[in-house]
């Protein structure tokens, strides 16, 4: 098993309807969310964030905008990093264009889709009674909302709405 290099991008993808281009995760962590991935090896954030476009989505990322990032708890499903910071990642996101024709990794993602920005809000209403303990892990995965830790950066750039306590309620899921 790999472990965590403690680094991690995020892109998300948008079209001219203001949808997300949005999956549900196949691998741990549960969640719908962007595309996004560790650094490893790709050399700068950027790189990393063309190559996880291009594995997990099939699309080429022509252009990419930093929108938020910063120190995050993150549960990823390799061994942890570094002792000092564990599963901490410094994460970079990023808002990306694409081309190419949409054919999605069957080993990273299921249920790929376009979500407007409604039906966005009505994903991170799902996460907040996860976080506050009215719905079960199982039911979660069963039916997710968006993955806890893409709430914050969701929110950072008022793609959702959500209250301060909420989203420290769902931070806490992310350790």
């Amino acid at each position: 098993m790999r472990t965590c290099d403690n680094t991690s991008v995020g892109i998300v993808i948008t079209d001219h309807q203001g949808r997300c281009l949005m999956f549900d995760r196949a691998t741990f962590p549960p969640g719908t969310a962007p595309a996004a991935g560790h650094i490893d090896d790709h050399g700068t954030a950027e790189d990393a964030a063309r190559a996880q476009v291009e594995e997990e989505l099939g699309l080429t990322a022509t252009g990419l905008t930093r929108v938020t990032g910063g120190w995050r708890d993150n549960q990823c499903r390799r061994l942890p990093g570094a002792p000092s910071t564990g599963h901490r990642h410094e994460w970079t996101v990023y808002r990306a264009t694409v081309t190419g024709d949409l054919t999605p990794s069957a080993h990273e993602t299921k249920n790929v889709r376009w979500i407007a920005p409604d039906a966005l809000q009505e994903l991170a209403d799902r996460t907040v009674p996860y976080a506050r303990g009215c719905i079960t892990d199982a039911e979660f995965e069963a039916a997710p909302g968006i993955e806890p830790v893409w709430m914050r950066w969701l929110a950072n750039f008022a793609a959702i709405h959500i209250s301060h306590d909420d989203l420290l309620r769902v931070d806490q899921l992310t350790r």
